[in-house]
């Protein structure tokens, strides 16, 4: 009798936890509340937010937003921002990779180095040329 009711329990118990449902994330994220609340979670997490910063890199749909986000970039050479993360030699060598690699990007963000007279004139059509004779060695090497 006793191996019966055991036998049952575990039954019970198997049969219970088979029906427990994961979360669809899709669904999660429509919901307001929820997906703000995600976000909220990833932002105030170091290691959450250098995981998304490391996918976002990995995405060209995400990269091209941030680069067409002049709003952003500009919050990034404001307030001590670019300063903070010339500290953080993770972020640097990802950010220096990135404009490196993206031409655009690079010319972008020397000009607004410029403007704000973080560049001199001569550093900056120095940088260019370097930039220019990079992407003909490059080209020249594939």
């Amino acid at each position: 009798m006793k191996t019966l009711i055991m036998i049952i329990s575990i039954s019970g118990l198997l049969l219970f936890n088979s029906c427990a449902q994961k979360p669809d994330t899709a669904q999660l994220l429509e919901n307001e509340n929820t997906r703000q609340e995600i976000f909220q979670n990833i932002v105030d997490n170091h290691d959450y937010m250098m995981s998304f910063m490391n996918t976002m890199q990995s995405s060209e749909h995400a990269m091209g937003m941030m680069q067409g986000n002049h709003m952003m970039m500009g919050n990034m050479m404001r307030g001590g921002g670019m300063h903070t993360m010339m500290k953080d030699s993770t972020m640097m060598k990802s950010m220096m990779t990135q404009m490196l690699t993206n031409k655009a990007m690079m010319t972008h963000m020397m000009q607004m180095m410029h403007n704000r007279g973080m560049m001199s004139n001569d550093c900056m059509e120095n940088t260019l040329n370097m930039m220019r004779s990079n992407m003909m060695n490059s080209s020249n090497n594939n």
